[in-house]
């Protein structure tokens, strides 16, 4: 009977302690533009984050270039995972950008590389996102959304 008596009390604590926990997420914001900054905080970290650059090479490689600034009051250190995303939906994966050790009230800059197939960089205009993963500390990622049409980059 004990057990009976327990699983309602189980339950309340997960539910509670999972919506403490959950960070901003992507899919509850609108995209930004490309001059706007994402902020994120969780306990004692927070950060600020932004696009600097954009730039096409070969017509294959995307070099997205992103500043990360540590606002909060503990150092951080951030794995970032950027893709972009076309208007039919599919999705093109870049390779991981490490953000070691910023201190709080510092930025540090990287930049980062997504390979787009032959032929597929033109679906990328009006209506493309770029999808920006930040992963830290907490074991739920900080998501944010850019809209990003490549036909028409700020110069």
């Amino acid at each position: 009977m004990k057990p009976l008596c327990l699983l309602p009390i189980l339950i309340a604590l997960v539910i509670v302690a999972g919506c403490a926990g959950v960070p901003s997420s992507a899919s509850t914001q609108p995209p930004l533009t490309l001059n706007q900054q994402a902020q994120f905080a969780s306990n004692d970290y927070a950060f600020t984050s932004g696009i600097n650059d954009i730039q096409i090479q070969n017509n294959q490689t995307i070099i997205v270039t992103i500043t990360v600034v540590n606002t909060g009051t503990k150092g951080m250190t951030l794995s970032v995972y950027p893709t972009f995303n076309d208007p039919v939906g599919q999705s093109f994966p870049g390779a991981a950008i490490f953000f070691s050790q910023i201190s709080p009230n510092y930025k540090s800059t990287q930049k980062g590389t997504i390979y787009i197939p032959p032929g597929e960089l033109e679906h990328l205009t009006q209506g493309s996102t770029l999808d920006v993963k930040y992963q830290g500390t907490s074991p739920i990622p900080f998501e944010t959304t850019w809209s990003v049409d490549l036909s028409h980059l700020p110069s």
